[in-house]
């Protein structure tokens, strides 16, 4: 005889809280409980966690069937499989086995009669099919399903069913079948009596998407706005993540790409703390969509490599084949052509087998761009042209296959054509304000006009093509726009060489300006802090690893440095053995992790990208900074072509150089295989590769100096901007037959012209000199008295050695007006973030100089490379430069290449005694270096002959005000 059931057990069961005390509750009371109601409150329980602790939900499932095999009743059990089934699939993506799970349940309904059950126990094996790419199978399912609870009356179900096959219609690109089927399961929602619930609300952000699809960018925002206010208000903090991801997506094709990433990151946290493994990397996925966008191609390569694979072993074929489609992309990017057609073409054919012909389509309008690139213009316009076809409701990717194809028809001078589809894509554009399409829709029209002679038409599009694109730029954070611009460039040379065709010179400089290191102007105009701090409260964690990951790099650093190795001669490279190398690959990953994590924090630190209005872009004055004496030699490619600028106070003048990229660049590659010989080469083989080395120094001076030396000889003071390579280049050592040019002029140089307005504003603090040397473990023996000498001119005490830490350069740096860091360099091309001085503690990297704040009259860097960095996209010059210009330095002496000690610490003394003597920076530093070369009067007699080659005096340039101390 059954004993009648206590509720109080129930409510009892209910309130423990440890999974394992339930079980044990259930064992004992199982009899004594109505455990029928259990089943469904347990049930109703897994559905809750489902959105908020998909563990919890699994938990759950598992009491539910540890019930039924106590009762061994057939129902339980199914509710239980639907519970488990649903956490499987939804919360960790695992189909295949939730497919099984479902199947199970609905046999057990189906044994038993239950037509109703049985066709809801399909409302999650139709989602779980449909992210398995079986899209027929599971309309099949939804079909029958839907006609059995439409039959009954079952609206709250019947919802869920129809919610969920507009999922397959839009993963099948039918966005008006979608859109129609969200809008009836919210109807059906409403008629349910579920008006503004979770599952209406599900419904309005997968609307969204759709509306997103259709161009409705406003009504696509306001949908998912929203429902991530009701969701979080209804506490379902993952489904509210998921309306948060739609938003960042809508923001991401409408070009803010900051705003995007800030939220793509909030939702992959959310995900991942609720153990969302496939929901966390479909963040990913769209992450690097953006990354995409940003220029970051090899992130996003290794990004793709990652998901790709995740989503492989979780049998989502549609997620492949979206990462394939960001690896062809970030391919093309690279100019890895191949590669990137063999990609497109497997992410083709996963689209095609699941009979998604529209986001097959998106990969061949992503093949006819490679095909533009590679300059196919035909087999590019007829791809584009078909694709063009099949976007006839979606007017976003219409508009850029018209636009690929606009370019291949411009390229083929089949301009009335090219114009009517670039037109089309403007006023859609215009429409959506989506200024990616705006930007390119202009530039494309420029280029018409000037093919059709029309300049002033010219001028015109491609000025208001460059607003577009730097209204899109600045409302990224800073460290992005870099590479964001490097494949834009043709668009300032365009108007560049347009305006010099129009003789329009200042108008030309004013363009090429707004083209060159545009990222660390703002840095230093907008005083942007890029400290690794946190604005929010929540982030604080992240700036806590990452001091601590640099902290292990530096330890690891220390352990790779200790390996013994032969005596060097030379402040720079060292080759490794493998324990080293092993040592290495450990650093490079804490790197990539440091630089992720900083990237993270600007990321949400960057308020000043919500606001474009501040960053529109201004051209800082140059001639009222520079005096009568000064001539400023500002250096542009554009279009094969080289020009140079020479700006006076009172005048502009441009002339065209004979000599292009393709003249200079192998000149520049023997010169540098010149100075890497040096170091290595025998004293009476010295002189040969002086002569060498000065014959290659004519040529490029006879490209570059020459053909403006009627300018140029008038004028004592030279400040030299270049741009591109020229960047790699010592123009100081430029040699005309006779002379070097340093002969008879100072010379300093600028990234650009608008810094020499920041640099001479500088306000030196202090009158204190710091003064640090170390040797590197004794492998640099003239960096300690070269830091001795240097400290006695200036009546101050050095820091040597074991002093030279990060705290001490922290702490004395600011206050001092001026530093001197005698020590190892390291130039890193890979990530100029970890560019480098050695200190005794560690390394002063890039990274560490942003968090310092100077107001230094002068910062000299004596050590290997510190001047050299990675000219980025925009001319941006990514390594130790920039980092101390935006600290505060208003002026820098550096070095090009590896520097040879000796030879170093006897330039530093002469530059140092020259100050002492109240010469200028630039002057003294000018002296110094004659000092090297026989025949000048400044040379110092009794010095070793081979010190002569520009290698050993040559290395060192000032950037920045070359005033007095």
């Amino acid at each position: 005889m059954k004993i009648q059931p206590s509720a109080e057990l129930v409510d009892k069961f209910f309130s423990l809280q440890d999974f394992e005390g339930q079980l044990a509750f259930l064992d004992d009371y199982f009899a004594l409980i109505n455990d029928d109601e259990v089943a469904r409150r347990l049930k109703d329980k897994a559905d809750q966690l489902l959105r908020s602790d998909i563990q919890g939900s699994l938990r759950t499932s598992q009491l539910i069937l540890h019930l039924a095999d106590l009762t061994r009743k057939l129902e339980q059990r199914a509710l239980g499989l639907l519970a488990e089934a649903n956490a499987r699939a939804i919360g960790l993506g695992e189909y295949e086995e939730s497919i099984e799970l479902y199947d199970l349940a609905k046999s057990i309904y189906a044994e038993h009669g239950y037509r109703v059950e049985e066709a809801s126990s399909l409302i999650g094996k139709i989602g779980a099919l449909t992210f398995l790419g079986r899209y027929r199978e599971a309309l099949q399912v939804g079909e029958w399903a839907a006609g059995v609870l439409e039959a009954t009356a079952e609206w709250f179900r019947l919802a869920k069913i129809v919610g969920n096959m507009g999922i397959i219609y839009y993963r099948l690109g039918k966005d008006n079948e979608a859109l129609a089927s969200f809008e009836r399961a919210q109807q059906l929602y409403e008629k349910a009596g579920e008006f503004d619930g979770p599952g209406w609300l599900r419904a309005e952000f997968n609307r969204a998407i759709v509306l997103r699809n259709l161009g409705q960018f406003e009504d696509s925002i306001r949908s998912s706005r929203m429902a991530y206010q009701k969701l979080s208000v209804l506490s379902q903090p993952v489904e509210a993540a998921r309306a948060l991801q739609n938003l960042a997506m809508t923001y991401f094709v409408l070009g803010r790409y900051n705003e995007s990433l800030e939220i793509l990151d909030q939702v992959r946290e959310i995900f991942v703390a609720d153990d969302r493994q496939r929901d966390a990397i479909l963040a990913e996925l769209f992450i690097s969509d953006c990354l995409l966008q940003l220029g970051r191609f090899q992130d996003v390569l290794d990004k793709s490599k990652h998901v790709r694979s995740i989503f492989k072993q979780l049998g989502t074929r549609f997620e492949v084949g979206l990462a394939i489609l960001n690896e062809a992309v970030a391919y093309s990017g690279l100019k890895r052509f191949d590669e990137a057609l063999d990609s497109l073409k497997e992410a083709k054919q996963l689209f095609e087998e699941q009979g998604q012909s529209t986001w097959a389509a998106y990969s061949n309008l992503e093949v006819a761009a490679v095909y533009l690139r590679k300059g196919h213009f035909e087999e590019s316009l007829q791809t584009a042209m078909t694709c063009i076809q099949l976007f006839e409701s979606q007017p976003l990717k219409r508009a850029q296959a018209n636009l690929i194809a606009a370019r291949a028809l411009l390229a083929l001078d089949r301009t009335d054509a090219a114009e009517a589809l670039t037109e089309e894509s403007r006023k859609v554009g215009e429409e959506i304000n989506a200024p990616i399409l705006t930007f390119n829709a202009h530039s494309v029209l420029g280029k018409l006009a000037e093919a059709r002679s029309q300049f002033d038409q010219a001028l015109v599009e491609y000025d208001r093509a460059i607003r577009d694109l730097e209204g899109l730029r600045g409302r990224m954070m800073i460290e992005f726009r870099p590479d964001f611009l490097e494949d834009k460039q043709s668009l300032y040379e365009d108007i560049v060489s347009l305006c010099i065709d129009l003789d329009r010179p200042m108008d030309a400089l004013q363009y090429a300006e707004r083209a060159k290191s545009r990222a660390l102007l703002e840095l230093i105009s907008h005083r942007v802090d890029l400290r690794v701090s946190t604005l929010d409260p929540a982030d604080q964690h992240l700036a806590n690893e990452l001091i601590r990951l640099r902290t292990e790099r530096d330890r690891l650093y220390r352990r790779w440095e200790s390996t013994p190795k032969e005596e060097l001669r030379v402040r720079g490279g060292e080759s490794f053995d493998q324990e080293v190398q092993q040592a290495r690959i450990e650093i490079l990953s804490i790197e990539n992790r440091i630089t992720e994590i900083w990237h993270k924090l600007l990321i949400r630190n960057a308020g000043y990208a919500r606001d474009a209005s501040l960053w529109q872009i201004r051209v800082e004055p140059i001639q009222p900074y520079l005096d009568s004496g000064m001539l400023l030699l500002e250096y542009y490619f554009a279009r094969d072509q080289l020009y140079l600028f020479l700006i006076t106070h009172n005048d502009v003048l441009v002339q065209r150089l004979p000599g292009n990229l393709s003249q200079i660049q192998p000149l520049l590659q023997l010169l540098w295989l010149n100075w890497r010989t040096v170091p290595r080469s025998a004293p009476n083989r010295i002189k040969f590769l002086t002569q060498n080395a000065t014959g290659i120094l004519e040529k490029l001076h006879n490209l570059l100096i020459a053909p403006g030396r009627e300018v140029i000889s008038s004028y004592r003071k030279l400040i030299i901007v270049p741009h591109g390579p020229l960047h790699y280049l010592p123009f100081h050592a430029l040699f005309d037959g006779q002379e070097y040019l340093i002969a008879n002029h100072e010379i300093s140089y600028l990234p650009a012209a608008s810094f020499l307005r920041y640099c001479l504003e500088v306000q030196p603090t202090g009158n204190s000199l710091l003064v640090a040397g170390n040797s590197f473990g004794g492998r640099l023996p003239f960096t300690v008295p070269e830091a001795h000498t240097v400290a006695h001119m200036w009546d101050t005490n050095p820091i040597i050695e074991d002093e030279v830490t990060l705290k001490q350069i922290q702490e004395k740096g600011p206050g001092s007006r001026a530093l001197h860091l005698a020590a190892h360099g390291s130039f890193r091309p890979d990530n100029p973030l970890f560019s480098g001085l050695a200190l005794a503690d560690g390394w002063l990297t890039t990274l560490d100089i942003f968090n310092l704040r100077l107001q230094a009259s002068l910062v000299t860097l004596s050590a290997c490379e510190t001047g050299r960095s990675v000219v980025s996209g925009g001319d941006e010059l990514l390594g130790l430069m920039r980092a101390f210009l935006y600290a505060g330095a208003a002026s820098l002496v550096l070095s090009q290449w590896a520097v040879y000690d000796r030879s170093s610490a006897l330039l530093m003394e002469l530059f140092y005694s020259h100050l002492v003597d109240g010469l200028t920076k630039g002057e003294s530093l000018r002296r110094a270096q004659l000092a090297f070369i026989p025949g000048r009067p400044e040379y110092r007699p009794g010095g070793p002959e081979t010190f002569s080659h520009p290698y050993f005096w040559a290395p060192f340039f000032l950037v920045g005000d070359a005033g007095p101390f």
